[in-house]
């Protein structure tokens, strides 16, 4: 619904903005003629264009610093292309065939393209499927800013290596330019045509293939970058010690007078330690796999003894508490196999709270404990007691579904050195270098498709046109027609993950 709301906002906007342009070409002809001209903006119906040939120098100019280097990447950059295309192909075919889309993938982002002239998988899942990054779906709204500030850039540098490349090859280049279709930005470079195609093969593929080769080294430069976070901010926060929250939902059941608050800084649930998110995560999940029993004395389990006769629930467990003792638990005594005696009964009822506090630690395997008694609360196999243990701050226990915190907790590991600096500044950038990787990695990986409107296109005909090809397949209407036939089907396929993938995605939107 929020990205329902965005987007009428947004279509609202192209209204108005036609509205003016209009209202002025019609009443200030010449001087917004002249403003359009000068500027090189172009207002159509949900889109905006931007066009100018004042880069062009600059670009003849870095073009031109390092010419031996740049030979160099490009040459690479067709290599790897060449390398990369029938890979692009057998995933997307198969992607497209595949007929169950319901699990977890690996994810090529496949939203928008640029021309060459002119965005855990499971352990049972052997297949790699694609699967497109939708706002509201499987993007959060929140992060839609960085959603487009990431396809911009990755779209700039994709088309600064057409224009690079472009020059070295002695292609003028006529114009640069940005179209903004709705929200979404792609940037394009005009080229002469004519003289593009007079290259050589290699001279064409390696103008062809800059793009692709552009994207991938920005992924490569922006994961290190990522991967480097931690390390580059260590001067203003602690980067492995713990997690600070830096947001509760307004429905968050983790939140109040004894809950966890804004700017807590959590160094471990039960007996796991966390260092940041990831361990944050997996010691969430470890209260699943592994529930904490308690050593206790057997003094403080006479003295707070509140069991009632007991009972069994409609889950089977047992039951020894009181209907209306909220604040106790049933506790199960698990009896060491090497004692001889068993001084305690099997179930007691407990204070959750007063238990966790006065044990003597966690159990070991097989209910062993160093001192006292091992007692394993009976709950249900859907909650756990989650004992969260904060820097200077009483601890916060909590009973119920690990979920609860990943929902709506939010936190990060870039604990502040001092109140100069939130952890947002750090988490910002780091997400925006996340999405820009993935979106470099998705937009080098669908370019290469023989497809339509992308690289892929141009590269099949480049091939199709060499000497070789033409000793073989003297008729041009044949190499026209496989060239046809190629991008036909690749872009065939295309369409139907695009549109499987698309409606899955809105399925799974409607059944939420």
């Amino acid at each position: 619904m929020e990205l329902i709301v965005i987007l009428g906002v947004v279509v609202l906007l192209y209204v108005v903005l036609l509205f003016f342009d209009g209202f002025f070409k019609s009443c200030m002809h010449y001087p917004y003629d002249a403003f359009l001209r000068g500027t090189g903006l172009t207002v159509k119906f949900l889109r905006l264009q931007w066009h100018t040939t004042a880069l062009n120098r600059s670009i003849v100019k870095w073009s031109t610093k390092y010419p031996k280097i740049l030979d160099c990447s490009f040459n690479a950059g067709v290599y790897l292309s060449l390398v990369l295309m029938p890979f692009a192909i057998v995933m997307i075919v198969v992607s497209s065939l595949q007929t169950n889309l319901h699990g977890q993938s690996a994810k090529v982002v496949t939203t928008g393209g640029a021309g060459g002239g002119d965005p855990r998988s499971s352990a049972a899942r052997r297949m790699v499927e694609i699967d497109l990054v939708v706002p509201g779906v499987n993007l959060p709204i929140n992060e839609l800013g960085y959603y487009v500030a990431a396809l911009a850039i990755n779209s700039v540098v994709h088309e600064l290596g057409h224009g690079l490349a472009a020059v070295l090859e002695d292609v003028q280049i006529r114009g640069f330019g940005l179209h903004v279709l709705l929200i979404i930005p792609m940037a394009y470079t005009q080229l002469d045509s004519d003289l593009l195609n007079t290259l050589r093969l290699w001279k064409k593929l390696r103008v062809l293939c800059a793009g692709i080769w552009h994207n991938l080294l920005l992924g490569l430069l922006t994961y290190l970058l990522f991967m480097a976070t931690p390390f580059l901010f260590s001067a203003l926060y602690r980067t492995s010690d713990g997690v600070i929250v830096t947001a509760l939902k307004n429905n968050s059941p983790m939140a109040g007078a004894r809950g966890l608050e804004q700017g807590d800084i959590v160094r471990s649930i039960n007996s796991c330690e966390i260092r940041h998110e990831d361990s944050w995560f997996e010691c969430l999940l470890h209260t699943i796999h592994s529930p904490p029993a308690y050593c206790v004395s057997t003094d403080f389990v006479h003295l707070n003894d509140e069991s009632v006769p007991m009972s069994h629930k409609n889950d089977g467990l047992i039951e020894c508490c009181g209907s209306d003792n909220t604040a106790s638990s049933c506790f199960e005594y698990m009896v060491d196999a090497n004692e001889d005696d068993v001084p305690l009964p099997q179930h007691m009822c407990l204070n959750i709270r007063k238990t966790i506090e006065n044990s003597f630690g966690y159990c070991q395997h097989n209910g062993q404990c160093a001192e006292g008694h091992c007692f394993k609360p009976s709950i249900s196999n859907y909650t756990t007691i989650m004992q969260i243990r904060r820097e200077s701050k009483p601890d916060v226990i909590y009973i119920g579904h690990p979920g609860d915190a990943t929902r709506t907790v939010h936190v990060s590991r870039f604990i502040p050195k001092t109140g100069l600096f939130a952890p947002r500044l750090a988490d910002s950038i780091q997400l925006l270098l996340k999405y820009v990787t993935v979106f470099a990695i998705g937009l080098a990986f669908i370019n290469v498709m023989p497809c339509y409107g992308f690289d892929g296109q141009h590269i099949v005909n480049a091939l199709l046109s060499d000497g070789a090809i033409q000793q073989r397949i003297p008729q041009k209407s044949k190499r026209d027609m496989i060239s046809l036939a190629v991008n036909v089907v690749g872009t065939l396929f295309v369409f139907i993950l695009v549109a499987k993938v698309f409606w899955l995605s809105l399925s799974r939107l409607v059944s939420v």
